[in-house]
């Protein structure tokens, strides 16, 4: 079987959470026969881009064109005749389709003119929302049921686009040739339910992260972290300064985490907006802030962590940090919202705390450190058990290969 992915960027050019789950799931297919080719095709590209490479023997195509087209243009010429180009070279049995918000709907209006089906993974609400999250300027939620083709006041400084009138009606229309929408969590169904989508194009099939094969880090202060431990209490914060994974609730909570657990130290990765990586470097030395992390080091970090914060507060999908985090056997605390209540089990696997309360999260973190050794190793086990026997990629794989039987069937 030959599968065409489609993505607007794959490592080392970006590594958020549907990037790495991508990478998994192409080694994956691999593994079980399927022959993976990825095409990286985005018109928010650094600058003209047309060349071929690899990533672990995975065959990567990155197109990236430099000039963008309008902020509400659902549909780019330059990736449409992109596409028709590559299935007819590469002439796969089903294309996959991951996050395309770089690259507007033309990848779906290609498909169907070539005739190949299609399946897509969604990662956020992109097919309901212009910034893909349906979060508001004033940080609060828009309700697809109260507004159902959007409320006017989309937070705008991330990722914009499709501004248009009627827009969910017009992306159900040109995105009617998916055959299955996958999701893998429960409560992003919910949300594209909520918004018109009838509940048969969806399947469920949580993300599979394959096991990590020891690597030293290239970090020199991951490097340091990985040495140092067990030698203080650890919290790790991957979400750095984005404002939609909770940056001011963590910045908010730390001075009360610091009042409640003794020596604590926090690591903050990754980059994001420079005002709250300000307010991050301004607590040093209790806070550590690593800037962007190699995409191998993650793991390594997130091993010598006692604890990981997942802050979002927006429905996030299924965060694959907290897979990683369960791993290396590192419990987290997560916010009550989107599809992080499906991963964690409470005093188990972690906590979970209303999202935005950041007295709620401090308390959990020191909840955790009053916990005994013993008991802190025990969630570590229940963390890798749990991603073994529920969150491994073999299941992963295996839904992915019922569902494409289906399709091919059909």
């Amino acid at each position: 079987m030959r599968v065409l992915f489609i993505a607007n960027w794959f490592p080392p050019d970006f590594t958020g959470g549907a990037e790495v789950s991508l990478y998994h799931t192409c080694r994956g297919l691999q593994r079980a026969g399927v022959q993976c080719t990825l095409l990286s095709v985005t018109t928010r590209g650094a600058g003209e881009v047309d060349e071929w490479y690899h990533v672990d023997h995975i065959p990567v195509h990155r197109v990236h064109f430099h000039t963008r087209p309008p902020l509400n243009q659902v549909f780019d010429w330059r990736v449409y005749r992109t596409v028709r180009r590559e299935i007819a070279a590469l002439r796969p049995d089903l294309v996959h389709i991951h996050n395309v918000s770089g690259a507007s709907l033309a990848p779906y209006v290609a498909c169907r003119r070539a005739g190949v089906p299609v399946v897509n993974t969604l990662h956020d609400l992109w097919l309901t929302c212009p910034n893909n999250m349906r979060y508001q300027e004033d940080g609060r939620y828009c309700s697809p049921a109260q507004f159902p083709n959007g409320c006017g006041r989309c937070f705008r400084r991330y990722d914009y686009w499709g501004d248009v009138p009627q827009r969910t009606r017009l992306f159900r229309a040109l995105t009617s040739n998916v055959r299955y929408f996958i999701s893998p969590s429960q409560a992003l169904i919910d949300r594209h339910v909520e918004a018109g989508y009838t509940p048969e194009r969806f399947r469920l099939v949580p993300y599979g992260i394959a096991e990590p094969e020891p690597e030293p880090p290239q970090h020199p202060i991951v490097q340091q972290l990985a040495r140092t431990a067990s030698t203080q209490p650890t919290v790790a914060f991957a979400g750095a300064g984005t404002e939609h994974k909770g940056a001011h609730v963590v910045l908010a909570a730390i001075p009360k985490i610091q009042t409640q657990v003794e020596n604590v130290r926090i690591v903050v990765a990754g980059g994001g907006e420079q005002r709250f990586l300000d307010q991050f470097r301004a607590l040093e030395p209790g806070v550590i802030t690593l800037g962007p992390v190699p995409f191998y080091d993650m793991r390594t970090l997130f091993s010598a962590a006692d604890l990981s914060i997942v802050a979002s507060v927006w429905h996030e999908n299924s965060p694959v940090v907290i897979y990683e985090n369960f791993q290396m056997g590192t419990p987290v605390a997560g916010s009550q919202l989107g599809g992080t209540p499906e991963l964690i089990d409470e005093d188990r696997t972690g906590y979970l705390y209303p999202a935005g309360d950041a007295d709620a999260l401090a308390n959990k973190v020191a909840r955790h450190f009053r916990k005994t050794p013993a008991e802190r190793r025990h969630m570590r086990q229940h963390c890798v058990e749990t991603v073994r026997t529920r969150l491994g990629l073999g299941a992963h794989i295996t839904a992915l290969l019922g569902i494409y039987a289906e399709v091919l069937a059909r």
